[in-house]
């Protein structure tokens, strides 16, 4: 009994030190714009742009599909460090923060209506990111409650309200500033959750050499056919690929991911920001998958990749180990939540009526977000997990083309934006609806294609948009400039 009682004495003390911290780091916004949160030192910057880039999604789904598929999947996570954060602070980050500051705009939404000289254009990509990404954070609140209701005796429903408030809490009190600073403590959590995992898993497999090795020498399965450690041949392969690309370039344009170029410091600090959050992501992704490929060398046959990630953390972990890794998953939880409920919040508060936010504005955008997201976790219902899955791909088909066109080229055409954000965010809807074969409302309509990813589809009409916008009269202005934000 007493064994028991200092059990869950621990328990509550490790959850107030975590929960301290959060809500004391909270609090670094207060006193700062709400929106825009102003510059912050470069590791936070860093650590908070990893924390939003991974959810719990990408630890333990993800995790699990390098179960399934072995070391290919290293392929996806070497695409997130490279493609998705060395490329994005190279060519992306700076020009970002550039235009952010000439032309005035305080979000996303308003970098791009204002931009390409449409205001109205940014009402509507507001709308768009509120929706979506308000029903996408229902998701991973969900997830980050599933995991509490294994360690507190609590019903879901509550651990979902809860999330969902904490999370609003955070953007209530800190904004942007608050949510960056909380961001960077948790994405400090899920490195320590990760490193203990794969340390433990490189300890049961003598070695990430021996593991490489007696990996390579399993049977190739349907989806390995070349075997657990080189890329599949035919869709199994494609398919790889393509999950690359849509994690790695869809993740650009991102409204979440756009706002962290926001609070950069000056060019000076590019470097250094960019080296740490490259090694960052790849000791978090390229560790679970590393580790998690492994695993199928003392794991029992499993089924299904959501499976795969709490077996191995219960099987190899002591409880303290354990409560260190639901820490770092819902710290991922968390950090995404709190990002996507900041972008909802600026879109409702700011953005859609076109003006300044006053306090109940912000408070009316916040629990926009908490109420849209907390209910939608409570539905089990087949839009709303097809709203959660496409939501990433819907964004990035909708925002992608207009972005790389104003902050990499310096194009700025109103007919072209208009073409292109309609005509991706319709053909990539369309393909999820209509054709993909995992989300198709209706018996596939052209099934030798349903393999295509959606994003691919909304892209290359994002860009059929652009380039017949151009043809209108309206001119393509391209002015070069040189920014003046230190």
């Amino acid at each position: 009994m007493s064994g028991d009682l200092t059990a869950i004495l621990r328990d509550v003390l490790i959850w107030a030190l975590y929960l301290g911290i959060f809500f004391h780091l909270a609090r670094k916004g207060r006193g700062h714009d709400s929106v825009l949160g102003g510059a912050v030192p470069f590791p936070v910057q860093a650590f908070a742009y990893v924390a939003t880039y991974i959810s719990a999604v990408a630890l333990v789904g993800f995790g699990g599909l390098a179960y399934i598929y072995g070391l290919q999947m290293i392929l996806v996570a070497a695409g997130n460090v490279w493609l998705g954060t060395w490329a994005v602070y190279r060519f992306l980050a700076w020009p970002t923060r550039q235009w952010q500051e000439r032309l005035g705009a305080r979000s996303p939404a308003q970098l791009l209506g204002l931009g390409h000289h449409s205001p109205l254009l940014g009402r509507a990509l507001a709308l768009i990111f509120a929706l979506f990404l308000g029903v996408y954070a229902s998701a991973v609140i969900k997830g980050a409650a599933v995991l509490l209701a294994e360690i507190l005796p609590l019903p879901l429903w509550s651990l979902i309200w809860l999330t969902a408030l904490t999370a609003g809490f955070c953007v209530l009190v800190g904004g942007l500033r608050g949510v960056l600073y909380t961001e960077a403590m948790q994405g400090l959590v899920m490195l320590l959750g990760i490193l203990v995992i794969v340390g433990a898993v490189f300890w049961r497999v003598d070695g990430p050499l021996s593991g490489i090795a007696a990996l390579a020498s399993l049977p190739p399965d349907a989806r390995a056919d070349n075997g657990f450690a080189a890329l599949s041949g035919g869709e199994t392969g494609w398919f790889i690929i393509s999950l690359v690309l849509v994690t790695s370039v869809a993740v650009w344009a991102q409204p979440q991911m756009m706002q962290r170029h926001f609070a950069l410091t000056s060019r000076d600090s590019l470097p250094r920001a960019s080296a740490l959050a490259m090694l960052v992501l790849t000791l978090l992704v390229g560790g679970m998958y590393f580790a998690s490929s492994l695993s199928r060398l003392f794991l029992p046959a499993l089924s299904h990749p959501d499976e795969v990630v709490p077996l191995l953390v219960r099987t190899l972990l002591p409880y303290a180990g354990m409560e260190l890794f639901v820490l770092a998953v819902v710290s991922a939880s968390l950090s995404t939540a709190t990002a996507l409920c900041h972008i909802a919040a600026v879109a409702v508060a700011e953005d859609v009526p076109a003006r300044r936010s006053t306090p109940a504005a912000w408070f009316i955008g916040v629990l926009f977000c908490v109420l849209l997201s907390g209910a939608c976790a409570q539905i089990k219902g087949q839009l709303i997990a097809i709203l959660c899955t496409t939501s990433w791909s819907m964004v990035g088909a909708t925002a992608l083309v207009p972005y790389l066109a104003l902050v990499l080229f310096r194009r700025r055409n109103p007919a072209a934006a208009w073409g292109s954000a309609c005509l991706g965010f319709t053909a990539c809807l369309a393909w999820y609806l209509l054709v993909s074969r995992s989300t198709a409302l209706v018996p596939s309509l052209l099934p030798s294609l349903a393999g295509i990813p959606p994003f691919f589809v909304g892209i290359a009409a994002s860009l059929f948009g652009w380039a017949a916008g151009s043809l209108l009269p309206a001119p393509s202005l391209r002015r070069p400039f040189r920014g003046n934000a230190q």
